[in-house]
């Protein structure tokens, strides 16, 4: 690592603070690296990855961030209820999980924690922040443009992370394509109550052309969101408010559990479409979380994998500046490796479910895993400025 850095000169900037961003930061600046971390938002605005399961206890003291996480003190979860297969509720509870129970999060205060932690051990977090511009030396390094409400600023890196979501912005303009399964895409409601309920267990609901998810959150309300192909949903939108009560009324369990809740923020649609990046590294760059490669929402692993990634991205990293040539090389295997196994358990899963055969939903997944691609999108063009992250996150 570097003796001394100008002011104007890092070890690695992320693009991007989730989970996945702030874990490799984190774990960099640990190791005594300078660290930047660019985040669009501030850490102020809702959003969808509310429930984490058990085993996050292990990856969060992992993290060093266990104690902080306890004292937020996110809601317990006890386990998940599902009609699934069935029309039958029947229930999975954690009471013989080793970690015990999971946790329904606030999301934002959980991304902002894991900022204030990687800030705390020396990284730079920028918030209201961007990527402008960027170019690459010869030598390897890079030099980024950044923007944010104090102007306009200039650095030089060694290595840029992107931590920016599905969206891989920055990947993919280094050539990087994203491997497309499905089309998902859930349509989400934060409703409220007056009176907490005892019942914390995540539901999980099928229905003709899709599924429900809902899970309490610790401010007294409850979020719902709707699974379904993008083309199936569009079909049949009356207006997104409409739609999504129209939907929500098929699902008979979802609809009990919210029908005496009232929306408290309009539904909005967000991507949950299962992908990964044909090549999740390159000189001097890689991508971790969701950049790299994004779940399906049923899994229940999206926060966890996004820390395991950016933890194990920043141990590469250190392992190729420590002279370990061998480090970066395999880190695209292993994440096709995983995407594989995830793969073979969305199959599974979505296979338990016969109820409507002719559905075309279900048929869709019923087809079996791909033998490897479904849909490549398109590298966007290549060039210096313009990069913008569609999935914002949110600032320290």
């Amino acid at each position: 690592m570097r003796q001394s850095l100008h002011q104007d000169e890092a070890d690695a900037v992320v693009l991007g603070g989730g989970p996945a961003g702030c874990a490799a930061a984190l774990t960099l600046a640990r190791q005594g690296y300078a660290v930047i971390v660019i985040e669009r938002s501030a850490y102020n605005a809702p959003r969808i990855g509310e429930t984490l399961p058990p085993m996050a206890r292990q990856l969060l003291a992992d993290l060093g961030v266990w104690d902080r996480f306890v004292r937020q003190e996110h809601l317990p979860a006890f386990g998940i209820c599902s009609a699934w297969g069935s029309e039958n509720l029947y229930e999975n509870d954690f009471i013989f999980n080793p970690y015990g129970h999971g946790w329904h999060i606030d999301r934002a205060r959980f991304d902002r924690m894991l900022a204030l932690a990687a800030a705390e051990a020396g990284a730079d977090v920028r918030c209201d922040a961007q990527l402008i511009s960027w170019a690459q030396h010869a030598s390897g390094e890079w030099d980024l443009e950044i923007g944010s409400p104090e102007g306009v600023r200039h650095w030089r890196t060694r290595f840029v992370i992107d931590a920016s979501g599905r969206a891989a912005s920055f990947a993919r303009k280094q050539g990087a394509r994203r491997i497309v399964i499905d089309h998902l895409i859930g349509v989400a409601a934060f409703l409220s109550t007056s009176e907490a309920s005892p019942d914390s267990r995540t539901l999980v609901e099928a229905v003709e052309q899709g599924w429900w998810y809902s899970a309490r959150l610790p401010n007294l309300q409850l979020v719902t969101a709707y699974m379904t192909d993008a083309d199936l949903y569009a079909a049949r939108s009356r207006g997104l408010t409409a739609s999504w009560e129209a939907q929500c009324r098929e699902a008979r369990h979802t609809h009990a559990r919210a029908q005496d809740h009232s929306i408290a923020r309009a539904p909005f649609i967000f991507a949950a479409n299962s992908l990964r990046l044909d090549s999740a590294a390159g000189r001097n760059w890689l991508a971790v979380g969701d950049a790299a490669m994004a779940f399906d929402p049923l899994s229940s692993q999206g926060v966890c994998q996004a820390l395991k990634s950016g933890r194990l991205a920043a141990r590469l990293i250190h392992d190729q500046w420590a002279g370990d040539q061998t480090a970066m090389p395999g880190y695209t295997q292993i994440v096709k490796r995983s995407f594989e196994n995830f793969l073979n358990a969305r199959e599974q899963y979505y296979g338990r479910e016969k109820r409507w055969p002719h559905s075309i939903f279900w048929r869709r997944r019923h087809a079996g895993s791909p033998p490897d691609i479904i849909a490549r999108d398109v590298a966007p063009a290549r060039g210096r400025r313009g990069l913008r992250f569609s999935q914002p996150r949110c600032r320290a």
